[in-house]
């Protein structure tokens, strides 16, 4: 039997959302263990990129059971929680889960993300920011061009330390902000809880995180806790930081959908395997996610025709914008780059027969969907 109730905050644009539901005590999903060797459907693998061979820096990549190479999936992108032995957490990339059942719903790759210092990863907080958010733009990159990851459907989830992570590092700059379809957070908010008072002061904290989350430009941000939302709402209430985003907050209560913690898989509530259980609460995540796929809130799509001097359409021009937005030329000369960020953004075709392979690029400010931006680029004959 479930009770269930919906309610809008007043004046917050903020939907709260809670259930009262008896499940079963077992996980109907098992996250696969990390493996060496080459990416297969349903196999997860240990990815140690060309720049850190030699290193223990490496991200786990995982391939849905539903994967077909030549078909386009969504990508969950997802950053651990910090080593906390009480929670269960490692903090250590192999040991993730949160994303798992998500992507096996959305028949997405799942990539776990190290946080990267010099040649190692750590497993509390975010080593050098910088490096870190370096390497997930490269790796995405690749991931997308190699196995069929849609550059337009890339999400970020994160557990505690991750789910701080989905806005600290996932809207650090404009060049990561970019990247992102949507958001996702499970027990942590950057901006919230201030874990570094001997360093920043609460004030200045929330001036940084406001800085951050106005990235967001109207896209969906999804943040789920354990117990109360209050002080999550009450920071979006403040300096009314609702505007920046479409924000959906759901309390799950944790013993309610694994009633017999502390057990030896799940010793503590604050856990980021939740998702692996049937429960109305993973059911509303999926929901989430199957909708801002569908309606893509916050992007807009951009599209055109790429020719020679001559109109002469050019196929497998490689169009791109940012880090990870790319699209290739079909037989027609037509590419469509989807959910891109508003504002100004510098669009670049390259294409083998021009001279020296060097781009041509144009600068637009997308405020609206836009057919119609073409390039005409001189070959080499």
């Amino acid at each position: 039997m479930q009770r269930a109730a919906l309610r809008s905050l007043a004046g917050l644009g903020i939907v709260l959302v809670w259930t009262a539901v008896s499940v079963g005590t077992e996980p109907v999903r098992r996250v696969p263990p990390m493996e060496e060797g080459p990416p297969a459907p349903g196999k997860r693998v240990k990815v140690v990129p060309p720049e850190y061979a030699g290193t223990e820096v490496y991200y786990s990549l995982y391939l849905p059971t539903g994967y077909r190479r030549g078909e386009q999936h969504p990508v969950i992108v997802e950053y651990t929680g910090n080593y906390f032995p009480l929670s269960g957490s490692t903090g250590e990339v192999k040991d993730a889960n949160l994303g798992y059942a998500i992507a096996e719903h959305l028949n997405a790759i799942w990539l776990v993300m190290p946080y990267v210092e010099g040649d190692r990863s750590v497993v509390r907080w975010w080593g050098s920011e910088r490096e870190t958010i370096e390497y997930a733009l490269t790796n995405i990159r690749r991931v997308c061009e190699t196995y069929g990851g849609n550059p337009a459907e890339v999400f970020l989830c994160g557990f505690s330390r991750g789910a701080i992570a989905a806005n600290y590092l996932g809207l650090y700059n404009d060049e990561i902000a970019d990247v992102w379809l949507g958001f996702f957070a499970h027990d942590g908010m950057d901006g919230v809880r201030n874990f570094w008072k001997n360093e920043i002061s609460t004030d200045t904290l929330r001036r940084q995180a406001e800085e951050r989350l106005r990235r967001l430009r109207g896209r969906a941000e999804l943040v789920t806790q354990h117990g109360s939302l209050a002080s999550i709402a009450a920071y979006l209430e403040e300096n009314d930081r609702r505007v920046y985003g479409e924000f959906t907050l759901i309390s799950v209560p944790i013993e309610s959908i694994i009633p017999d913690i502390p057990n030896d898989d799940v010793p503590h509530p604050h856990t980021d395997k939740w998702l692996l259980y049937d429960s109305e609460y993973s059911a509303r995540v999926f929901r989430w996610f199957d909708a801002v796929r569908k309606d893509k809130p916050g992007t807009f799509t951009l599209s055109g025709r790429v020719v020679d001097t001559s109109g002469t359409p050019l196929p497998n021009a490689i169009v791109e914008t940012g880090r990870t937005h790319f699209a290739t030329t079909d037989a027609q000369g037509r590419y469509v780059l989807e959910g891109l960020r508003r504002g100004s953004r510098t669009v670049r075709v390259i294409h083998p027969g021009a001279p020296l392979r060097t781009p041509i690029a144009r600068t637009i400010d997308l405020q609206y969907n836009l057919d119609g931006f073409d390039f005409t680029i001189p070959l080499v004959r």
